[in-house]
């Protein structure tokens, strides 16, 4: 791992965990520090340790404007929560300001959207028609989980994204994965959360805790994620840890064969972010492959790399061929025609539409060739080999 990594690092643990440890940043590192906060959407951390470097200037115009985002953002979700309740209608708040709040700081998180889930399905369509009704704009993504809402402020010309959940993560090629995440999700506990004087429902911490190591999963299969997510599952274990049921989050993570990808990220949130060392402390893994795994998130942004280019990745394979490609894309058929595809005597027209979809898609938004996007996937798909999710299987 390169040096600059680690001093981020420090900088990263430090402001995860408020330590008092002291940080010496090198001045040959100002340029690569800069340019790594930039690309992990941390530029706030790096503050205290640039007051007297030309990069000051820019550090602090950056802190305003997330500091700015993150009240507008506050106001946004809280609008938006209001409206539901005033309504009768209920939801989970995911992720945002919830977790930020178990930051040191938690202006410093920068949040880009509000989640939100609604766990039946009729309180869901009265949120989407009430939504619609009071200026959000549906927008046309494809999605097999969640539908995507722009608002704008009217005064301000101001727009915000509310992504409303009615599952709680997209579907996996595994299915075993999809039924666990089914059960635990259908009805999930609830726990009460006041932020400025607004209270929120949200998940339970066991709940909650695997929800988050699902939306890891969910991004690296995709195009990856950054530190970001890291720091959430330190900040959030470190505060609710007395409250997980650890035994049945291990159990929920085995029945859905991801207990690898749970161990890799609790041993480098606790060997490199701070995690308390009394944390589930009997799970460990290899060093070396922690290192190789911290080393490929900080070499990515924030979600990653080459998320444009990148397809479906719902498993990891042994190996790939045209089987391989072929599951992957009647994965995607599922997605874009979720009523249909409940009729298998539509596949095959379904299948050529979701191709024919795939090739526009290539040459329209991911402005790259069929080729090119197969090469990605398999190139993704030596990633996920080395936390062998879903065991590598080739199910």
């Amino acid at each position: 791992m390169q040096q600059v990594y680690h001093t981020y690092l420090s900088i990263i643990k430090k402001n995860c965990t408020n330590s008092e440890c002291k940080i010496v940043v090198p001045k040959e590192e100002y340029s690569q520090l800069i340019e790594l906060a930039k690309k992990q959407c941390t530029l706030p951390f790096l503050l205290p340790y640039f007051r007297d470097t030309p990069y000051f200037l820019f550090l602090k115009q950056q802190t305003k404007q997330i500091l700015l985002n993150y009240y507008e953002l506050e106001h946004f979700t809280r609008k938006t929560v209001s409206l539901l309740s005033q309504n009768q209608i209920s939801c989970y708040l995911l992720k945002g300001l919830s977790l930020a709040s178990y930051y040191p700081v938690p202006e410093y998180r920068k949040s880009g959207d509000v989640d939100l889930y609604i766990n039946d399905s009729e309180a869901f369509e009265k949120a989407k028609s009430l939504l619609i009704s009071h200026g959000y704009v549906l927008q046309d993504e494809l999605s097999d989980h969640h539908m995507l809402f722009l608002y704008t402020f009217p005064k301000t010309g101001r727009q915000f994204e509310l992504e409303l959940h009615y599952r709680i993560v997209g579907l996996y090629q595994y299915e075993q994965a999809n039924q666990i995440v089914e059960e635990v999700f259908s009805n999930p506990s609830k726990l009460t959360q006041t932020l400025y004087g607004y209270s929120y429902t949200v998940l339970a911490p066991t709940e909650s805790a695997f929800y988050l190591i699902h939306h890891m999963l969910k991004h690296y299969l995709y195009s990856g994620f950054g530190i970001r997510l890291l720091c959430d599952f330190t900040v959030y274990l470190n505060h609710f840890y007395d409250e997980i049921d650890f035994e049945k989050l291990h159990a929920w993570c085995r029945e859905s064969r991801i207990f690898h990808l749970y161990e890799i990220i609790l041993a480098c949130c606790r060997n490199y972010l701070g995690l308390a060392e009394q944390i589930d402390p009997e799970v460990t893994y290899d060093t070396d492959a922690c290192e190789h795994f911290l080393s490929m998130i900080l070499e990515g942004g924030d979600m990653g790399t080459n998320a444009n280019h990148a397809i479906v990745g719902s498993t990891s394979y042994q190996k790939i061929n045209w089987l391989t490609y072929f599951k992957e894309g009647h994965l995607q058929m599922k997605v874009r025609f979720p009523n249909a595809s409940h009729l298998p005597v539509l596949w095959p027209f379904l299948w050529f539409w979701t191709f024919v979809c795939f090739l526009k898609n290539n040459r329209k938004l991911r402005n790259t060739t069929f080729r090119a996007v197969l090469r990605e996937f398999k190139e993704k798909n030596e990633h996920t080999r080395l936390i062998r999710i879903f065991e590598n299987s080739d199910s």
